[in-house]
């Protein structure tokens, strides 16, 4: 399904989840974070705290004072996190012990004996000058400290306090993490919404070039390829494409329509223009003239001079025809020495003007053989000027009465034109 979506939807989708990705990642190391931090400054909070007490719990323990012990711990009722606190003899004796108001009995007794494995486990750490051991779960976390007299272990102090305050803190940083990446994801949507234009622009209006070339045939289009990145040769590469398209389609077009000694229209695409030109005609109910000539002795000319003689003088006829005829007019070579014109809107004064002018043209032509040699030709022409009554039946007779003329003027005795 993922292949059917635009490729503008599979970027920004790309993007959004890059984004999301990106921002779990952070998310997940600043929420580690954020934990790490919050511990130790809770711990740190608890060795500051315990520090205090032991200086002052000296005293009892050197005298074995649990009233003074006992004491000193219910100061601890000023911070309501602190839920438990014990202090032992060198021994292992408890001394006296603390337990927040309201702290569960069966609660506070693991505590208590979690302490006590603590204090057993750790005996050796807690022997050391500096020593202290601690403890971290997800609700509760607590400093065991030994106490020192004249450089000798006394006791220990224990001190147990809930994670309360370090959740409430992690929970509100959380929360601005949430709320900081959801902002930032959405803004990068957006952007990436934006942005994405950037980069499937280019592509997009290729595509649509490409459609716009399969359904209209339409080679001319041209993409423009100003840019300097891999879009830009990519353009390029398809307006080249489109060129060699076009300059191969030319030249089928020219071959396919045009006679290939002299550049005429031929035979084909003459009928063609000729039809099209007599359907016109007959909608405006203008006159269509039309012109039959073939040069005069001609075999002779290939027989005497050879046949790259007879196509120079072929050459030739069709540059006087072509100087002598309007630009829309049709002028072909049907094949051999045979050539038509077709006079769009020419009366039968415009059409014998222009017979004349072709055959005085042709006959003024001095065409070069060879260096000392040059050849002289006549044509003669037979026209025809009528108004189409129907566009197809009329070619056909209108070029079998110019055909007919041009018999007549050569049976008359050539280099003239005879009206039909």
């Amino acid at each position: 399904m993922f292949d059917r979506i635009s490729i503008r939807y599979k970027l920004i989708v790309l993007l959004g989840l890059s984004a999301a990705l990106a921002l779990l990642i952070s998310s997940v190391i600043t929420i580690y974070s954020i934990y790490l931090s919050e511990s130790r400054a809770s711990l740190r909070v608890l060795h500051q705290l315990t520090d205090v007490i032991s200086e002052n719990m000296r005293a009892a323990l050197a005298f074995g004072d649990a009233q003074s012990a006992s004491t000193m711990l219910a100061s601890l009722r000023a911070d309501a996190h602190v839920r438990l606190a014990l202090v032992s003899d060198e021994a292992g004796q408890p001394l006296a012990e603390y337990r927040a108001l309201g702290l569960p009995g069966a609660l506070g007794d693991r505590l208590l004996a979690d302490v006590q494995a603590r204090m057993q486990d750790s005996a050796d750490v807690l022997r050391r000058p500096g020593g202290s051991v601690e403890q971290t779960d997800n609700d509760f976390m607590g400093v065991l400290r030994p106490v020192f007299f004249e450089g000798a272990p006394i006791g220990v102090l224990a001190v147990v306090s809930d994670t309360g305050v370090m959740w409430a803190k992690i929970r509100e940083l959380v929360l601005l993490q949430v709320a900081t990446s959801v902002v930032t994801l959405v803004l990068l949507l957006f952007l990436s919404v934006k942005l994405q234009s950037l980069f499937t622009r280019p592509i997009m209006e290729l595509v649509e070039a490409m459609e716009d070339v399969a359904q209209t045939k339409n080679y001319r289009a041209v993409l423009a390829a100003a840019r300097r990145d891999e879009f830009g040769t990519l353009h390029g590469g398809f307006n080249a494409m489109l060129a060699e398209i076009r300059e191969r389609d030319d030249l089928l077009s020219r071959l396919a329509t045009t006679d290939a000694l002299t550049g005429l229209a031929n035979r084909r695409h003459a009928m063609d223009a000729l039809q099209t030109m007599l359907a016109r005609a007959q909608r405006k109910g203008d006159p269509v003239g039309i012109i039959m000539l073939d040069i005069d002795a001609f075999k002779a000319v290939n027989d005497r001079y050879g046949h790259p003689a007879g196509d120079r003088v072929i050459q030739e006829v069709a540059r006087v025809l072509q100087a002598n005829a309007r630009e829309y007019d049709v002028v072909a070579r049907l094949g051999g020495e045979e050539f038509l014109v077709a006079c769009d809107g020419g009366t039968q004064e415009a059409t014998v003007t222009m017979a004349e002018r072709i055959r005085t043209g042709v006959e003024a032509c001095r065409i070069q053989d060879s260096a000392d040699t040059s050849l002289h030709v006549t044509v003669s022409l037979g026209v025809h000027s009528a108004v189409p009554q129907c566009a197809q039946e009329d070619i056909e007779q209108m070029i079998r009465a110019a055909d007919q003329a041009l018999y007549r003027a050569k049976e008359a005795g050539r280099n003239r034109y005879v009206v039909a």
